[in-house]
């Protein structure tokens, strides 16, 4: 074994003592008992369709969440849907389920304790990310837009994770940390996981695929070597993509330089993006509708043209 492959092993076992320990001592943001149930039943090779649509339709709140969604823009048929059933039919149960997983950790906490953590401008650019993502994996057609969706969405529950269990002290690491630099060595040294980190355990821990956990966590840093170099990466490179596009639809003022690391990361990585201005507005059009669905305040920001 190399030294870096020490280092990494050594690494991911501190990252899991390190989740271990805060499941153990603390209770961290979770989906709602009826994703759970439905995560349990999706794994079962005994459950239906049927069994699923069923456990949704007692949960009011998801049941036109996911209703809601399968007739949103996003999916663009042309054919409205006004069943659960129908929902999860056309979406496919994986899907429902990824979805709703989202749809709960949204809807469960948009507010919290932790004074310096802006809770509104977490949960508009996180769907500003959730959809970017999705437009972005259309265009690519490797991987699964509502699972890149949801990876999008909760690409940064480690930072909400945090401010949620440790309002004071993450508090403390927002006011001291400069604006716009990383904060996860603060948060390694003050609670022996970094927010990185904590977004990939979290997502193992409700069962997503071990390699959409890993590109959620460190998409900001996509070479980082838990990564490897193949389709993990690739996500990560998406995910990373689409969360500096998310920072651009904050700003009414022109963000040139993020749009150069976009459009760099896009051609090294060989991601379509189409045609920029086509494909941010289209981003920034789904923002605004899903904002309002989902009760997200949204704001306008510069129009990329040329």
């Amino acid at each position: 074994m190399n030294v870096k492959s020490e280092e990494l092993e050594k690494r991911e076992l501190a990252r899991k003592e390190a989740f271990i320990q805060l499941s153990s001592d603390f209770t961290l943001p979770s989906p709602s008992s009826t994703v759970l149930e439905l995560m349990k039943l999706c794994n079962s090779d005994s459950s239906s369709l049927n069994d699923i649509a069923d456990l949704i339709q007692a949960d009011p709140a998801l049941s036109a969440e996911l209703i809601k969604y399968a007739n949103s823009s996003l999916m663009s048929t042309g054919v409205q849907v006004a069943s659960v059933h129908n929902a999860t039919v056309r979406l496919g149960i994986k899907n429902v389920v990824n979805l709703l997983l989202g749809f709960s950790m949204l809807t469960n906490n948009k507010a919290g304790s932790c004074k310096n953590f802006d809770y509104p401008l977490f949960w508009k650019t996180s769907l500003a990310q959730a959809l970017a993502a999705f437009e972005i994996a259309k265009l690519n057609k490797e991987f699964n837009p509502d699972e890149l969706y949801v990876c999008g969405l909760l690409s940064h529950i480690g930072k909400l994770s945090l401010a949620t269990i440790f309002p004071k002290e993450y508090g403390r690491i927002l006011i001291d940390q400069p604006p716009n630099t990383p904060m996860n060595s603060e948060e390694l040294k003050m609670f022996g996981i970094d927010s990185a980190e904590l977004t990939t355990e979290l997502f193992l821990s409700w069962g997503m695929p071990a390699n959409y956990a890993l590109a959620a966590g460190f998409h900001e840093d996509y070479d980082n070597l838990a990564l490897g170099s193949g389709q993990t990466q690739r996500l990560a490179v998406l995910l990373n993509i689409a969360s500096n596009i998310a920072k651009m639809c904050q700003s009414n003022e022109p963000l040139f330089e993020i749009l150069e690391v976009v459009v760099d990361t896009a051609e090294k990585y060989k991601i379509d993006m189409g045609l920029f201005t086509e494909t941010f507005q289209a981003i920034v059009n789904s923002w605004h509708e899903h904002g309002e669905m989902l009760a997200i305040q949204t704001s306008d920001c510069y129009t990329y043209t040329g």
